[in-house]
């Protein structure tokens, strides 16, 4: 592995080098290009292998048996002897991560403001860049606090989340957040991230079992497990790319006319072609030296790859990205990230002004296809779904996409009321599409389960299900205090002007409004089995409490005094105070207004279901009385001659 990692290293600092070179971004930051790459470079491969040991220990490898337990009285599936050596690469990794991003935010600073470090701890927790390395350092943290104590599973699975989420904060550094279309630009750089953790970290982990000598058999598992998993973050990287294209090329002769064209086109020309030889090859090979000497050179590929990156984000590209806030002509631009529609916002418009947001395109592609291929396997193993579940998930699909890029996503960044349209559709109109889909059945049905006590996607789903924390929070009170607290949360209180100026706060208010709907629909007129039915006389009245609190809250938005979100609406400058004012008015006339129909068909569903719940459940009875001929009604009529007969004695 140190071999390897000084081998790593040097790609970078050269491919870098070069990539400044070819850019003409040389001339101005040669040394301290080489020595950011070197240091970035190092902290991408800390942070890569971190990632690897710990998806390779949670993920692929094999375990010692479903029954597997310590000493009398432990909980289940403790960490083996080899997952163990596994935990503490990923806790070694972690540690060198914080050290490199600390250095990381000491080069940035030298960047900005010299060799006068009096004023670094201004920078590190009163600016953009500064507050997100911290940020990213103290994730980091955690999930080597938790590689170093955990000694289960479940503790390994919070570690990589947190690991996961500090690959995310390293996203949001750099250039992007202030380049036009800052939204796709920032999401393709968070996927180019974890699609390069995912391809790299397995790989580096394979390739020290391999020199370890571990089992054949072992590797054979791990690469097989490893090899989707490897598809999936080329497709992201190549996604990303292609998004990265789209905002930094005016068209496809700059890749051949332009510096930055040409390192894009040695990127991808290096994916492709290590994509092909990896695929076809890792069908074939073992723990043999053909198997290692493939993966090493993919992992020097993969450190040229990230070379080029750190001199692509060092250099102009052909279209300008970086946007003066200071600009009164640009000032939407440069906070929205594209130019709001012109056009009045109103029905039509809802479905001709679209703004494509990728992240949320490729999201709602991916989970469609893996739908439609997880029916296609049951239908050919013979086994029945019905069809109105298919149709079901894929219009919440295709609902999505047009919430995220058509009408209500382009007037959502710039009006309330446009705004409160995305809002109601990501909670009440695209996740109970999506939960009568019943995709975890699909999956439980669908994926092959693991029978050797290790834990794939399948068991990790299940696992968080039917874990304490599942059955409270999938409760329908505690379910519909989530779904109506949220109003309250971000339009009553400051979290609503962070989520509108900050892309990780807009991220977050969308995923928390897509996982709360969800949840809330799941509660309602979930399909997926639950390990508690809820009874439905409690999911009626959750139903109509909760629904209730939303159209009231639309009638206080109405009523409202201030400007929600004013700072952002006045930021932005498009309209005076009578005009925001109404359009808030009419965003919540909308919220009020639309409540109505959702908690008809919630009611509609849920009797049906209820309905359908009693005719099997009567179904069932007439099968078990033909069974054993009436033995239970023959039992309690036998019961109740008993009784009259004591009462008459």
């Amino acid at each position: 592995m140190p071999a390897i990692g000084a081998l790593f290293l040097l790609i970078v600092m050269v491919t870098t080098a070069v990539g400044l070179a070819a850019t003409g971004a040389i001339a101005d930051t040669a040394a301290l290009g080489v020595t950011t790459g070197l240091i970035k470079g190092g902290m991408y491969l800390a942070i890569t292998a971190a990632f690897g040991y710990g998806f390779t220990l949670t993920l692929l490898y094999p375990g010692e048996g479903r029954t597997r337990r310590a000493k009398k009285g432990d909980k289940p599936f403790p960490l083996t002897a080899d997952q163990n050596r596994l935990r503490t690469g990923a806790l070694l990794a972690s540690l060198a991560t914080i050290v490199l991003m600390a250095g990381t935010l000491l080069l940035r600073y030298i960047d900005a403001a010299g060799t006068d470090f009096s004023r670094l701890a201004f920078f590190a927790s009163s600016t953009d860049v500064g507050e997100i390395s911290v940020n990213g350092i103290v994730l980091m943290a955690i999930a080597a606090l938790l590689f170093a104590l955990g000694r289960r599973q479940f503790w390994m699975g919070w570690a990589m989340a947190a690991l996961v989420a500090a690959i995310v904060a390293l996203g949001f550094l750099g250039h992007a957040g202030a380049s036009i279309d800052h939204n796709n630009a920032v999401n393709a750089m968070l996927l180019h991230l974890l699609g390069m953790a995912l391809w790299l970290g397995p790989l580096l982990v394979l390739v020290h079992l391999a020199a370890r000598r571990t089992d054949a058999a072992v590797i054979r598992t791990v690469l097989a497990r490893f090899s989707p998993w490897a598809v999936f973050a080329i497709a992201c990287l190549a996604f990303s790319g292609l998004v990265n294209g789209l905002i930094r090329l005016s068209s496809i002769s700059d890749l051949v006319t332009t510096g930055y064209g040409l390192l894009v086109l040695a990127k991808t020309i290096g994916l492709v072609a290590i994509a092909l030889a990896g695929a076809s090859q890792r069908r074939k090979l073992v723990a043999d030296a053909p198997f290692r000497r493939l993966a090493i050179v993919e992992i020097a590929v993969a450190a040229a790859i990230i070379g080029l990156s750190i001199a692509l984000g060092r250099s102009q590209p052909p279209v300008p990205q970086f946007i003066s806030r200071d600009s009164a002509e640009l000032k939407v631009l440069s906070l929205v990230g594209f130019e709001p529609p012109t056009a009045p916002f109103d029905v039509p418009t809802l479905f001709t002004q679209w703004h494509i947001d990728w992240l949320a395109l490729g999201f709602s592609l991916t989970i469609a296809a893996l739908y439609i291929a997880g029916v296609v396997r049951l239908k050919r193993r013979g086994d029945a779904w019905v069809w109105h579940r298919t149709a079901f998930f894929l219009a919440g699909s295709a609902l999505f996409i047009w919430v995220m890029s058509g009408g209500p996503g382009t007037y959502g960044r710039v009006q309330f009321d446009g705004h409160m349209v995305q809002h109601m559709a990501l909670m009440i109109i695209v996740p109970p599409l999506w939960v009568l889909g019943a995709p975890v059945t699909l999956m439980s049905r669908a994926v092959t389960p693991r029978t050797d006590g290790s834990r794939g996607m399948r068991e990790w789903v299940l696992a968080i299900l039917h874990s304490k924390y599942g059955d409270v929070v999938s409760s329908a009170p505690v379910a519909g205090f989530i779904f109506a607290g949220s109003l309250v949360a971000f339009y009553f209180t400051p979290l609503f002007t962070w989520a509108m100026f900050t892309h990780a706060g807009h991220a977050f208010m969308t995923i928390h409004f897509l996982l709360s709907g969800y949840l809330f629909a799941w509660v309602i007129i979930g399909v997926d089995p639950s390990r508690r039915p809820i009874n439905p006389i409690l999911k009626l009245v959750t139903l109509l409490v909760t629904l209730s609190f939303h159209a009231f809250f639309g009638l206080a938005v109405i009523s409202a005094s201030w400007i929600i979100g004013g700072d952002w609406y006045h930021a932005l400058g498009m309209a005076d105070a009578e005009q925001l004012m109404f359009w808030q008015k009419r965003g919540g006339s909308i919220m009020w207004g639309v409540s109505e129909v959702p908690t008809l068909l919630y009611a509609i569903v849920m009797t049906w279901q209820w309905t359908r719940a009693e005719d099997r459940t009567a179904r069932q009875y007439d099968r078990k009385a033909e069974r054993d001929q009436g033995a239970e009604l023959e039992a309690y009529n036998e019961y109740l001659r008993t009784l009259r007969e004591q009462s008459r004695s």
